[in-house]
């Protein structure tokens, strides 16, 4: 009720010339008590929200796999009596990345007495998590590559147990793979 008499500027016992005077002043105080707030509102700057942007898993995926064989044809192909390589490679994953946060956590206890000598305790935990930046882009912490799950090799010498043992021997050591993981077999004659 005061704030309201005040901004009509409706006082007892004052003149009428005073009180015109006075109005105009609260206007303007009004006025710039709004342009204020409005300062503290509106954004500064002409800085846009960072955008996110996340490449397809299967596309992501797929790129793996075409690297990581032809790059293993490459090499499979230069086994003696091997003779002309393809291989194919199943991948569980295209790989992991793990981001630096920062994280804060925050735990407020009340304990509040009444009238009858009864307590009540009360917890309040409110974690927050955000993703540390640095440079502008996110701070990666740890890259796990990507996980392969099954090879298969097939060659124009597969038919020759050695040469099949040892692209599979040689297979298994440059992938990291366990011999089950792994298929070779003959190419078919044209």
């Amino acid at each position: 009720m005061v704030l309201e008499e005040w901004i009509r500027g409706i006082h007892p016992g004052k003149g009428d010339e005073g009180n015109s005077k006075n109005r105009w002043n609260r206007y303007i105080l009004i006025i710039l008590i709004c342009l204020g707030m409005l300062a503290l509102i509106w954004p500064m700057g002409k800085e846009k929200p960072a955008q996110v942007t996340e490449k397809s898993p299967s596309g992501s995926v797929e790129r793996s796999q075409q690297k990581i064989s032809r790059e293993l044809e490459n090499i499979l192909s230069q086994v003696k009596g091997a003779g002309q390589v393809r291989v194919s490679i199943s991948l569980y994953s295209d790989g992991m990345k793990s981001y630096a946060c920062n994280t804060k956590n925050d735990v407020r206890e009340t304990i509040e007495h009444d009238s009858n000598s009864g307590e009540r305790k009360i917890r309040e935990e409110n974690m927050n998590s955000e993703i540390a930046v640095s440079g502008g882009s996110a701070l990666l912490v740890e890259e796990k590559a990507a996980q392969i799950i099954g090879v298969l090799v097939v060659a124009e010498g597969a038919d020759d147990p050695v040469v099949k043992e040892e692209l599979s021997d040689a297979t298994a050591a440059l992938l990291n793979l366990s011999p089950h993981q792994i298929r070779v077999l003959p190419r078919k004659e044209e």
